[in-house]
């Protein structure tokens, strides 16, 4: 699929997700909440990487907090540049992150710089995915630059809005596929 087409693509599903009331997003971010917390990802993982919720992103704040409560260790990413891509902190609370690239909440200088390898879990965002693993982000490549490094073992979920799943996304080469996706209707795990 041609660069156009993929933007006119991204540009649609966005236009969309932002066009749903707040008050019902609240109600799709609660069932997204409970369907990860009683998932087998959650449960079995110990080291959690997990994108800070930005605009209509299904919000990932409350996930971060049981997460925090629940002792599990948690990484978010914090974007460098564009040619350095992602780098891993750990937090330990909310608190811990500041306003940072395109003022995404982001670990402030004081967290500490984190290891990708203890990975157990990585719940990412996306504009737009498909049942076959297929995943359309932003247009930055950040998440498939990180993705490349990671092991095969360690489960990559989405978490989406149902409206956000789509039969078929736009797929290039280097574009990484996911394990799974979390809505606010479904668990979906790809094969």
């Amino acid at each position: 699929m041609d660069l156009l087409s993929k933007t006119t693509f991204r540009k649609l599903v966005l236009e969309k997700r932002d066009a749903v009331a707040m008050d019902t997003r609240k109600k799709w971010d609660e069932e997204v909440f409970k369907r990860i917390i009683h998932n087998e990802f959650y449960i079995n993982s110990n080291i959690i990487f997990t994108f800070v919720s930005f605009g209509s992103e299904v919000n990932t704040h409350q996930i971060i907090n049981l997460a925090l409560n629940d002792n599990k260790i948690i990484y978010v990413p914090k974007i460098k540049s564009k040619e350095k891509g992602i780098e891993i902190f750990r937090i330990n609370s909310l608190s811990d992150l500041r306003p940072g690239y395109f003022d995404i909440l982001e670990p402030s200088e004081n967290c500490s710089a984190a290891d990708s390898r203890d990975i157990d879990l990585i719940l990412m965002p996306g504009v737009a995915f498909d049942r076959q693993g297929g995943r359309l982000g932003y247009g930055a490549g950040f998440y498939d630059r990180f993705l490349t490094k990671m092991s095969k073992k360690v489960s990559k979920i989405a978490l989406a809005y149902q409206l956000q799943v789509v039969n078929s996304v736009p797929m290039e080469s280097s574009d990484v596929r996911i394990d799974g996706i979390i809505t606010n209707e479904e668990l979906i795990t790809i094969n």
